[in-house]
């Protein structure tokens, strides 16, 4: 499955070289991991699960500087496994179509006892419709 999000540099997020600083990608990343959740109803499934989504892992390989204003383009592709949510975001500049970074990780749930959870059969099955 694949998704696409969006935004803009903005100026307090540039670095005293004036662009954008290497922590602000992994802040991209997250948005489009819950903008992907909230746009798809997933969110809501996980909610009535009572469960909550974890970082386990992200991966960044930076290639490119984004500067003030430039607009970013934040392509993923989603792999689902019973237990893991795998993604990997690739960040362009929407403009240029320079690929600026990678970041590529795994997501799990768990529940309020902080205890790994399968993924909801209804999330895992819309994860797999692009596959079929």
């Amino acid at each position: 499955m694949k998704s696409t999000y969006h935004i803009t540099v903005r100026g307090y997020e540039l670095d005293s070289f004036g662009h954008l600083n290497n922590a602000v990608y992994l802040n991209y990343a997250e948005q489009a991991k819950w903008e992907f959740l909230n746009d798809n109803k997933l969110l809501e499934i996980v909610n009535q699960y009572g469960l909550f989504p974890v970082i386990l892992e992200n991966n960044i390989r930076y290639m490119h500087e984004f500067k003030l204003l430039d607009k970013v383009r934040i392509e993923t592709e989603w792999i689902c496994t019973h237990k893991i949510l795998h993604f990997k975001h690739i960040f362009f500049n929407d403009k240029t179509e320079v690929k600026s970074c990678t970041i590529s990780g795994k997501l799990m749930f768990a529940d309020s006892n902080r205890m790994v959870s399968d993924i909801p059969d209804e999330i895992y099955n819309f994860m797999q419709e692009d596959l079929n």
